[in-house]
């Protein structure tokens, strides 16, 4: 396999304009972006432009590490093409918008950058998150979680009381960490809940432009922070929760019916923290930063209503007034110098098409 010298790479990529635009934006001590990592795939291979450009860092390995003849690692992004397995996508990119706080107009032009068209890349694994800042301790926090698909105990990792494991890597596993202790932020309270959904159905990956505009309702689905100071201490599952430590694992001794009659209770209908809500409204405040493409998912709800699941569009219009949304003419170029945060004539493209 192909590998590529990191430093020198870094080099080479740091003369592109978008990167330089990144790197050089003052950095906010808490960003808000609901996402933790994303890892986009694409049938495409990089372009010959970015391919020529990072060719002089190029060194050949035996050290066969991925499933994947190409692999070079930046600062800011990941990539990996030429697939050995010809089921798996061309290339994959990996990506953190939260690390580093990248915008929405951001992860489009990196992607643009490195395969030639966001329009080309399927979002195949993307970690949603919440933080909390002097609320509770990791171990406080995944003592009230309940998440329902879920058939296994939860993983007190290393027993430390720092990281908490709901289910396996392989499905939609809830992880709550110190995220303070991971950043050696010393003397500040702060902890994550993140949940990993991995597309493994190449049908079921929706277009980065599909994923950024649609509404995510089902980001941390079936994940209730369970207000347990509503339980009598003469309920039974107090009385479970004192001996297995967490809601999770009480509930799962409960018989069927007594799980029925608990989700009924206040403390499950009225939870602690309604991480649902959370989400999206972090969600909005991100997409705020692009302000073209926050206006297209506003609308995007619209396009969806008149769609009706049909291969075409319903007669129905659609007036915004005084903003044009469809130009014609030539197609942008993913970035001008600095100037990243032009209107994209292709916001629509990939949804309507």
């Amino acid at each position: 396999m192909f590998l590529y010298n990191k430093q020198r790479a870094a080099e080479l990529l740091n003369t592109v304009p978008i990167i330089q635009s990144i790197q050089s934006a003052s950095k906010m001590k808490h960003f808000d972006c609901p996402y933790d990592k994303l890892i986009l795939c694409s049938d495409e291979p990089p372009t010959q432009a970015f391919v020529d450009l990072i060719r002089p860092a190029r060194f050949e390995t035996d050290d066969d590490e991925t499933f994947y003849r190409y692999r070079l690692v930046h600062d800011l992004f990941s990539v990996q093409w030429m697939q050995a397995n010809p089921e798996a996508p061309t290339t994959s990119i990996m990506l953190n918008p939260w690390k580093h706080q990248l915008s929405p107009d951001d992860v489009l032009a990196l992607i643009d950058f490195v395969i030639g068209s966001h329009l080309d890349a399927h979002v195949a694994h993307n970690d949603d998150k919440q933080d909390w800042l002097r609320f509770l301790t990791s171990k406080e926090f995944a003592k009230r979680i309940y998440v329902g698909y879920q058939k296994m105990k939860p993983r007190n990792y290393n027993d430390l009381d720092q990281t908490f494991m709901f289910g396996s890597k392989k499905s939609q596993q809830v992880i709550v960490y110190d995220k303070a202790k991971e950043q050696y932020s010393d003397g500040e309270e702060w902890i994550r809940l993140e949940k990993r959904r991995k597309r493994r159905n190449k049908h079921a990956r929706p277009t980065l432009s599909r994923f950024l505009l649609d509404e995510q309702a089902d980001a941390l689905r079936h994940v209730v922070i369970v207000d347990i100071n509503k339980f009598s201490g003469r309920d039974k599952i107090m009385r479970r929760i004192n001996k297995y430590g967490t809601f999770q694992e009480a509930y799962m001794t409960l018989t069927k019916e007594e799980k029925r009659k608990l989700k009924l209770h206040e403390a499950f209908r009225h939870p602690l923290v309604d991480v649902g809500a959370l989400f999206k409204k972090e969600l909005d405040q991100w997409l705020s930063m692009s302000p073209h493409l926050h206006l297209m998912k506003r609308i995007f709800p619209v396009l969806k209503a008149g769609w009706s699941g049909k291969d075409t569009l319903t007669y129905k219009t659609v007036r915004i007034d005084p903003i044009n949304l469809l130009f014609t003419g030539t197609h942008l170029e993913p970035y001008v110098g600095k100037e990243k945060y032009k209107l994209r004539q292709n916001y629509l493209t990939d949804v309507i098409r």
